[in-house]
């Protein structure tokens, strides 16, 4: 990405570092050392779209029908049968865990843009509380 990892931010499960140049934020696994989250910034990163959905920048309600849709075509075995696979974390952001995807809020002037953070299954799976915990918000709004 241009950058080299010169060095690390400890977190309590990760180490994240910053790709400044890029708009892109990347955690590790301590335990695993391999990669297991990006984070694209919603003002500077790159557009990245999922079954031709674009996700970066977009303001949240513009991705409502595709959220619903989305999570209506996904098991999760740990939901009951009538509920699909679209949760809501504290502030009310929306987790596609079987996806692998949380479109966190970055605010940009008047309003919040979708910041899409993509995790491995084995991240995913811990649950919206640890997410949380692991890859705040605020980290963006430090550059």
């Amino acid at each position: 990405m241009g950058d080299p990892i010169t060095a690390w931010d400890v977190k309590k499960y990760a180490r994240w570092y910053p790709f400044e140049g890029v708009g892109i934020d990347t955690y590790y696994d301590q335990e695993t050392q391999t990669l297991a989250a990006v984070a694209v910034d919603a003002c500077r990163g790159p557009q990245v779209s999922l079954d031709g959905t674009p996700l970066v920048g977009r303001l949240p309600s513009e991705l409502e029908p595709w959220l619903a849709e989305t999570a209506s075509t996904l098991e999760d075995p740990t939901l009951p049968e009538y509920v699909d696979g679209l949760r809501f974390g504290p502030r009310g952001e929306p987790y596609l865990l079987g996806l692998g995807l949380v479109l966190r809020c970055q605010q940009n002037g008047d309003h919040a843009r979708c910041r899409p953070v993509f995790l491995a299954p084995q991240w995913a799976m811990r649950g919206q509380e640890w997410i949380e915990d692991l890859i705040p918000d605020t980290e963006w709004l430090t550059y």
